[in-house]
C-alpha cells in the first residue's frame, strides 16, 4: 500500500494538530523605587534656659584729642603785684584804695588801644596785644590818706572777664621786649594829660581844657573816634595786661606810681 502522504490509513485525512496560540508576553516589572535609608532621629538634648542677649549700645566714635592751649605771648612778667593797684580798700602805707568808676566810656574798633601825650603827638604808641572790639568801660584807682588827701594811683580798662591767669607788661607795638624791670616801655606825660583812643592812627596834637581834679574828659575826633583823656602828673609810666588762662586779656592798667617801694611792702594784716 502506498502510503499517501497526509491521508490516514483508510483514506481519511489526517487532522492537523491544533496550533496553541501564543501567550501574551508578560508585562515587564516596573521596579518599584528603593526605599529612602531611614535616617535616626536626634537624640534630645536637656532644655538649657538662655538668658536673653543684652542690648548692645551703639559704637561712640573717640573723644576730641584736648584742645592744646594757645601759646603765651612773649611778654615780661609783671615785677609787682598790680592786682593790688584795682583792689577796693587794699592799703599801701598810708594810703587806701578807693575805686571810681566814671560814666564815660572807650570805643575802641581797630582791636587795639594807643596811647599818648594829647599835647605831645611824637609820644604816640600802641599797645601790641589785640584786645577786640567794643566799649570799654574805664575805672579809677584813687589813693586816700586818713585826712582825705586824694592822688590817681591807677586806670583801669576793663576789656574782658576774670578769671586772672597772670600779669604781663604792656609792650609797645614795634619796640624791643625788655630784659629787665629796669627797662620797662613807658609812656611820657609833659603836659598833665594822658589819653586813650583806638590804635588805628595818631591825631596828632589834640586840644584839652585845663585839668580839674583826677575826672576823665570825652574828646570827640574829626574822623569819629573818641578820646578818653585823664589829668595826671607828669611823668612815665608802665602800663600791664591780666589775661587769662586762655592767654586773653582781662583788662589793662595804668600804674601812675605814686607809692613808693616801703608802700608797695605794705600788707593788710592777718
Amino acid at each position: 500500500m502506498v502510503k499517501t502522504k497526509g491521508k490516514s490509513p483508510k483514506g481519511k485525512a489526517a487532522p492537523r494538530k491544533a496550533v496553541k496560540a501564543a501567550k501574551p508576553a508578560k508585562a515587564a516589572k516596573i521596579a518599584k523605587p528603593a526605599k529612602a535609608p531611614k535616617i535616626a532621629k536626634p537624640t534630645k538634648l536637656p532644655a538649657v534656659a538662655v538668658k536673653p542677649a543684652k542690648p548692645t549700645k551703639p559704637s561712640l566714635p573717640p573723644p576730641p584729642a584736648p584742645a592744646l592751649p594757645p601759646p603765651q605771648r612773649d611778654e615780661l612778667a609783671a615785677p609787682r603785684d598790680i592786682a593790688r593797684l584795682t583792689r577796693y580798700g587794699e592799703r599801701f602805707g598810708a594810703n587806701r584804695i578807693d575805686v571810681r568808676w566814671p560814666s564815660i566810656q572807650l570805643p575802641i574798633a581797630a582791636h587795639a588801644i594807643a596811647l599818648f601825650d594829647p599835647g605831645v603827638p611824637k609820644s604816640w604808641r600802641v599797645l601790641d596785644r589785640p584786645v577786640g572790639t567794643g566799649q570799654f568801660k574805664p575805672m579809677l584807682s584813687i589813693a586816700r590818706t586818713d585826712d582825705g588827701k586824694e592822688k590817681l594811683a591807677a586806670l583801669t580798662i576793663h576789656t574782658g572777664r576774670p578769671p586772672i591767669a597772670r600779669w604781663t607788661v604792656a609792650h609797645h607795638k614795634g619796640g624791643k621786649k625788655p630784659k629787665s624791670a629796669d627797662q620797662l616801655p613807658v609812656i611820657s606825660v609833659t603836659t598833665g594829660w594822658l589819653a586813650l583812643v583806638d590804635g588805628t592812627d595818631s591825631p596828632g596834637p589834640v586840644a584839652l581844657p585845663a585839668a580839674q581834679g583826677i575826672t576823665p574828659v570825652e574828646v570827640p575826633l574829626t574822623d569819629g573816634r573818641k578820646v578818653l583823656a585823664l589829668p595826671c602828673p607828669n611823668g612815665e609810666y608802665t602800663c600791664y595786661w591780666a589775661v587769662d588762662g586762655a592767654d586773653k586779656p582781662i583788662c589793662l592798667v595804668v600804674d601812675f606810681d605814686v607809692f613808693t617801694q616801703k608802700d608797695w611792702k605794705t600788707r593788710p594784716p592777718a
